[in-house]
């Protein structure tokens, strides 16, 4: 009997009843993407560079400067999860999980809504930690596809 190990992240997705990915996400998050992802770019200076540290799903392994924490707000605060002042708004955040990786979606935002942060740039940084320690693929392969989809 021939046995065949999975990759970490196709063993998720598999689990995840994720069988098709191969054209990225969808939903209304991902169909902002490169509107948003220039907007925040642009008036927090954040180059794209230092983004690759996130998509290798090194997130705990930076300190990221505070315009890349505004980068992060400014991206939330655009999808409507959360507002200038920190305030998480969970049932938008929620219509941001692409239909893909609904249910694990719903999890970890579920989980990690409530993330305090010093500030509203430091608590959109932070609840993001939380979504990477809760399913680091997962988180990666999201911001994967972000990035893709913010370069159309």
């Amino acid at each position: 009997m021939i046995t065949m190990q999975l990759p970490p992240l196709a063993a998720i997705l598999l689990l995840l009843g994720v069988t098709d990915l191969a054209l990225g996400f969808s939903g209304r998050a991902f169909e902002r993407a490169k509107e948003v992802d220039e907007k925040c770019r642009n008036e927090n200076q954040v180059e794209k560079g230092y983004f690759e540290k996130f998509i290798k799903a090194r997130i705990d392994e930076v300190d990221p400067p505070d315009n890349y924490k505004c980068f992060i707000k400014c991206i939330m605060v655009e999808l409507l999860s959360l507002n200038d002042h920190g305030e998480f708004n969970i049932d938008e955040e929620l219509q941001n999980v692409p239909p893909e990786i609904m249910e694990e979606g719903h999890r970890i935002i579920k989980t990690c809504h409530d993330t305090p942060g010093k500030d509203a740039c430091d608590k959109a940084y932070q609840v993001h930690k939380c979504y990477h320690r809760e399913n680091p693929e997962l988180y990666s392969l999201v911001l994967h596809y972000w990035e893709n989809a913010s370069q159309k």
